[in-house]
């Protein structure tokens, strides 16, 4: 009797197969991968990236929340909070691509707000490499430190007053820095030289060790890859977590 056997299915980012469980991505590129995911009011947000050191995350008014998940049984709620992680060789971005991206939901709030990245308590420049803000008129933009000074990259989508889950990704390839929301590319930047080596704390719900303005928000599947541009041109957003 013939067995028939059903195809499996196709990833459609081309790193090859997928599973109903997520997505490929946890690799040797990967230097952070927060799931976050864990039990209601929990404090434990573990880095499981491949390609990474063992990164401690200390949370400041940030639990895990069954309230909104985008993936899992929970994700990341901040309350004028976020989780931090000292700096690390493995955040050096250098010459060469790299990607960061994760999934935020504003959690109806409005106003300017440091949503993530690395800088020192001053906020001085120098200890800076990446760092994403929301205005107060609601444009999100991220900030690219290469050798010469800041690249921005703006939205186009205005994030005030917003809920549900959308997706980002800040993308380095070759020369270019790309800002995709949702999938799609909003906002370009020349980025013809080594990006940076800040030295400050990494932070997710503020701008590293910057006290002021910090989060309310939903973050789930937070992502740093270095040495990779996972996307290139408009992409469809992931349907699961990384693994």
């Amino acid at each position: 009797m013939a067995i028939e056997r059903k195809p499996r299915a196709v990833s459609h980012f081309g790193l090859g197969l997928i599973s109903s469980a997520g997505v490929p991505g946890n690799d040797a590129f990967t230097k952070i991968l927060l799931h976050m995911d864990g039990s209601n009011g929990g404090t434990t947000f573990t880095d499981v990236a491949a390609g990474g050191s063992a990164h401690t995350w200390t949370p400041t008014n940030a639990t895990t929340s069954t309230a909104s998940a985008k993936f899992g049984p929970t994700s990341m709620l901040t309350a004028s909070g976020y989780i931090t992680t000292p700096d690390h060789a493995d955040f050096t971005l250098g010459s060469g691509d790299f990607t960061l991206d994760c999934w935020i939901n504003f959690n109806g709030t409005s106003g300017f707000v440091n949503v993530f990245g690395q800088s020192d308590a001053a906020g001085g420049v120098d200890s800076q490499s990446v760092h994403m803000q929301r205005a107060a008129g609601g444009l999100t933009y991220i900030n690219l430190r290469d050798s010469a000074g800041i690249r921005l990259l703006t939205s186009t989508t205005n994030f005030n007053g917003s809920s549900g889950w959308s997706h980002f990704a800040a993308v380095k390839s070759g020369t270019t820095g790309h800002l995709y929301v949702n999938g799609i590319q909003e906002a370009t930047t020349s980025l013809p030289n080594p990006m940076w080596d800040g030295t400050g704390a990494w932070s997710i719900g503020r701008l590293g060790d910057v006290a002021s303005s910090p989060s309310s928000f939903y973050f789930d599947e937070f992502r740093l890859s270095v040495g990779i541009a996972r996307w290139t041109s408009n992409f469809v957003v992931p349907i699961g977590p990384y693994i």
